[in-house]
C-alpha cells in the first residue's frame, strides 16, 4: 500500500454476521520486505499461523518459516508480535524419513499451504508449479510434496477448525 513501511502488510476484521468489515485493523511486518506470506490459517480467534518465505529455492533458499501471531500481542511498533514456531529449512529427521537427511529441509519457493491436522500436527505443501520449480534438484523439475511437522508444544487450537477426530 503506498505510504506503508516496506514489508508491512495490512489486515482487516471482518465481521461476516453483519456482512461488514469492522473498526478493528492490525499490521503484520515480514522479516524482510523482499519476503512474502503464502498463507494464512486461524488457530483460534485471536491466534493464526502464516508460511513466510523468501523468494529463493534449494541452496539458495535462506528463509522459509512457519509463524504463531496473537492479535493481542503487539510489538513496539504497532505490528502483530510473530513468534517462529518452525524453521522448514531446518526441520529434525533423525529417522531420515522419506530418504533425506537429518536436518530435513524444504527449500521451495511455491510452498503454498498450511493445514491444521491436530493441536500439535501441521501439515504444509508445496506446488511444484510444474515444470519450472527446482528446488529439490536444479536439474529436475520438483514433485508436489505433502509434509507433517509435529511441533513441540501443542497450539491448543480451536477445536472446531481441526479436522473431524484430530486432537487438540
Amino acid at each position: 500500500m503506498a505510504g506503508d513501511p516496506p514489508g508491512t502488510l495490512r489486515m482487516y476484521e471482518f465481521d461476516v454476521t453483519a456482512g461488514r468489515f469492522t473498526d478493528r485493523r492490525w499490521t503484520y511486518r515480514m522479516a524482510d520486505p523482499a519476503h512474502s506470506v503464502a498463507d494464512a490459517v486461524s488457530v483460534d480467534a485471536n491466534r493464526f499461523l502464516v508460511i513466510e518465505r523468501d523468494s529463493t529455492q534449494g541452496a539458495a533458499a535462506v528463509f522459509k518459516r512457519i509463524l504463531l501471531g496473537d492479535r493481542r500481542l503487539l510489538d513496539t511498533d504497532g505490528s502483530i508480535r510473530m513468534t517462529p514456531i518452525a524453521d522448514l529449512l531446518d526441520l529434525a529427521n533423525p529417522r531420515h524419513v522419506g530418504g533425506f537427511g537429518d536436518p530435513f529441509r524444504f527449500p521451495f519457493f511455491t510452498i503454498e499451504t498450511l493445514v491444521l491436522l491436530g493441536g500439535q500436527e501441521l501439515g504444509v505443501l508445496n506446488d511444484n508449479n510444474f515444470p519450472s520449480s527446482a528446488g529439490r534438484d536444479p536439474q529436475r523439475p520438483d514433485d508436489d510434496e505433502f509434509i507433517v511437522i509435529r511441533l513441540p508444544r501443542p497450539l491448543h487450537p480451536d477445536r472446531r477448525l481441526l479436522p473431524a477426530g484430530a486432537n487438540a
